[in-house]
């Protein structure tokens, strides 16, 4: 208790001479460590409360119904959102990217052999949701990445996963 009556009484000191004094809590220095590692499929990665693992995910051939480009396949990632704020949650398949060397795609497509694709919803505090996305992906191209933006405002806000 004591502290943090010091601490507010040194930053209005500092403010009041002229001084301004920003205090960063150690979750943000964490929380900016997460959007610069890449995570291995089977970890959790965690951001202002929201934790995204990459369950598992496979390489899958089109369907007899499926209009996909020549060359390509499905590459279909199982995931699970869990909402660890204390604010609701809201998500989307249009969150994540696949991204290969360099080049992001959306995972917006919707195999016939794939059930369980994650849809649009909220979670409320405590939370979770496990689901697949889907992308169109070319058949041995290398490195896949899965991005989860975290922030509509910079695109460059991402919790990555590599898919190997």
């Amino acid at each position: 208790m004591r502290k943090g009556i010091y601490k507010s009484m040194l930053l209005a000191t500092l403010t009041m001479a002229g001084f301004t004094a920003v205090v960063t809590p150690p979750n943000t220095i964490e929380a900016k460590s997460v959007l610069k590692k890449v995570f291995k499929v089977g970890k959790t990665a965690t951001y202002k409360g929201i934790s995204l693992k990459v369950n598992s995910f496979q390489y899958v051939e089109p369907g007899e119904y499926d209009s996909i480009d020549e060359g390509k396949h499905y590459i279909v990632a199982n995931v699970t959102i869990t909402n660890k704020s204390r604010e609701s949650y809201d998500y989307n398949p249009y969150d994540f990217k696949l991204n290969v060397n360099g080049n992001n795609t959306d995972f917006d497509a919707y195999p016939d052999n794939v059930d369980n694709l994650i849809h649009s919803g909220t979670l409320d505090k405590g939370a979770s949701v496990t689901g697949n996305l889907a992308a169109e992906i070319k058949q041995g191209a290398t490195n896949p990445k899965l991005k989860m933006g975290v922030s509509i405002f910079d695109d460059s806000k991402n919790i990555t996963f590599s898919l190997k």
